[in-house]
């Protein structure tokens, strides 16, 4: 898969829909699709370690992506801001080494980083 909804290895159907409704907001109403979504990935999680690194960096980022499109309803992107934690605190969980907690030091400035350049676009 391309575009914005790279990175992932399971590509069950269901799964793939969820992440382009969270990515693209097509139920903006629907905050529990966010829930649905990160809970269907966790119990698909792949056992080998680097499987389970990839699927969290690939959730933290299809999240920041997300929060960072400002085409998207500005709730929608809190949504996605509020939720952002549950990937971090998986990878932060399974961080086994210097390179891993380099890695996840690099994604909470990416984070830090957008979250203070857009964030007048989601308080105003």
């Amino acid at each position: 898969m391309t575009g914005p909804l790279h990175g992932f290895d399971t590509q069950e159907p269901a799964i793939r829909e969820l992440r382009r409704k969270i990515r693209y907001a097509t139920e903006a109403d629907n905050p529990q699709l966010m829930s649905l979504w990160l809970s269907m990935e966790e119990a698909l999680a792949p056992a080998c370690a680097a499987s389970r690194w990839r699927l969290y960096v690939a959730e933290f980022q299809l999240l920041l992506d997300t929060l960072a499109d400002d085409l998207i309803p500005a709730h929608w992107r809190t949504l996605c801001m509020d939720q952002i934690y549950r990937p971090l605190a998986a990878l932060s969980r399974i961080a086994d080494g210097e390179s891993r907690r380099r890695q996840l030091n690099r994604l909470l400035y990416e984070l830090r980083t957008t979250s203070h350049f857009f964030q007048a676009s989601l308080t105003g």
